[in-house]
């Protein structure tokens, strides 16, 4: 019995050591700061996507940009960094500030009131949007508003053009947007 008891405690040990591992992936830290027009974005998120055409495949790392510019991505655990590889990279700049105070109503809840709070969110958001941006909004996690900050190009990790190479060890990727949406990673 003791034998027995020994040997189920050391598989169980194995198992949970090897649930605090990366799942094999081959991780590398990335941090940077990201401008937009010279100027640092204060709010928003950075999102690099491994590039399977060129032979990377793994999770998504997503870092948020902090007040600063700065931001630290992740991909399965706080701040351990993306997938060595090659990434399509995208950048949504927000304003720190919600266009509304307004929560949005849960959509599995009331349905309709979800969605006509949507489209009033909508409608605040042209009633108030500068031209650069026409409005585009998104909503965040809390259900609030925010105005987007950035060219729409380069929201999206299939329409902005951007590419990073991470290599092992650690990476420092600034990342500098021009007012026409185009990129560059310094």
């Amino acid at each position: 019995m003791r034998g027995r008891m020994t040997w189920l405690i050391a598989v169980f040990l194995v198992g949970v050591s090897g649930c605090g591992a990366s799942n094999g992936l081959d991780l590398a830290r990335v941090s940077g700061k990201v401008t937009y027009k010279g100027e640092p974005l204060k709010n928003g998120t950075v999102m690099f996507e491994p590039d399977e055409s060129k032979g990377t495949t793994g999770p998504q790392a997503i870092g948020t940009i902090t007040s600063d510019g700065s931001y630290i991505l992740s991909s399965e655990t706080s701040g351990d960094g993306a997938v060595v590889g090659f990434h399509k990279v995208g950048v949504l700049g927000l304003e720190a500030s919600p266009v509304s105070d307004k929560a949005m109503p849960s959509p599995e809840e009331d349905p309709l009131k979800y969605l006509a709070a949507k489209t009033q969110a909508g409608l605040d958001a042209s009633r108030n949007a500068t031209k650069k941006n026409a409005g585009q909004t998104v909503t965040g996690l809390d259900g609030k508003p925010f105005r987007v900050t950035v060219p729409e190009k380069v929201t999206s990790t299939k329409t902005s053009g951007i590419t990073a190479k991470v290599v092992r060890g650690s990476n420092v990727m600034n990342i500098d947007i021009d007012e026409h949406g185009v990129a560059q990673i310094k």
